[in-house]
């Protein structure tokens, strides 16, 4: 069997990493997937405020990726493959079902956690590209959706490229507002294409991409995701 944890990249980022001091600091960030359920993702979103039954609230087929910076966890993200149930169908049933109703392969990705100290770009191109490698590679996903606060839907449709696919509605799981975005997985293979790879980019393309890798890459990180 799988070990319930597996490191998928390690990365040193000198000078990004803000002490409690406030002094730059060198660390060791690994970016790893957890096997080991929801209990890891659990305990980080209530460190950082959130419900994770709110969020993820049904029992599926669920990928969880861990920052862990010099050994201590620091953030997470989840993308879990629509096995029939969607937490977003609860508010955007029609949209939802217009995505099924095409043919679509969806996948549902948790909100991010991140320690606010963590300003990385680098480490959070990291993050996301790997989840998008697990939605749209190893999970074969044509479409990821997530369902976001709106005042945070600014930074996932500048900094990931999200579309806005339903309104503002009313998210009764958490008594808070929400939007659901979309990314397709020609989109993102695109983008990546582009700007993977080349962070002397970024002056121009201010998203997260240019600090994605280069998708010479992805194949290896493929290998060790190991999602089958």
């Amino acid at each position: 069997m799988p070990a319930e944890e597996q490191t998928i990249v390690e990365l040193a980022y000198p000078g990004e990493y803000l002490s409690r001091l406030g002094q730059a600091e060198t660390k060791t960030c690994k970016i790893r997937l957890s096997r080991k359920g929801q209990g890891l993702l659990a305990r980080m979103y209530a460190s950082r405020g959130y419900n994770m039954q709110a969020t993820l609230s049904h029992d599926c087929d669920m990928s969880s990726l861990v920052v862990q910076i010099d050994g201590q966890a620091q953030g997470t993200i989840s993308v879990r493959m629509d096995d029939g149930y969607l937490a977003a169908e609860e508010h955007y049933p029609e949209y939802i079902a217009a995505l099924r109703q095409r043919g679509a392969r969806i996948c549902e990705m948790g909100k991010l956690a991140m320690d606010p100290g963590v300003r990385s770009k680098h480490v959070l191109g990291a993050i996301f590209h790997i989840a998008w490698i697990t939605a749209f590679r190893a999970r074969r996903a044509t479409d990821l959706v997530i369902e976001v606060n709106p005042r945070h839907a600014p930074f996932y449709r500048r900094m990931l490229r999200f579309d806005l696919l339903g309104p503002e509605r009313m998210c009764e799981r958490v008594g808070a507002p929400a939007v659901l975005l979309h990314i397709s997985a020609e989109k993102g293979r695109n983008l990546i294409n582009q700007f993977g790879g080349q962070p002397q980019l970024s002056s121009d393309e201010r998203s997260f991409y240019p600090y994605f890798f280069h998708p010479d890459d992805e194949e290896g990180l493929l290998r060790r995701l190991s999602v089958g």
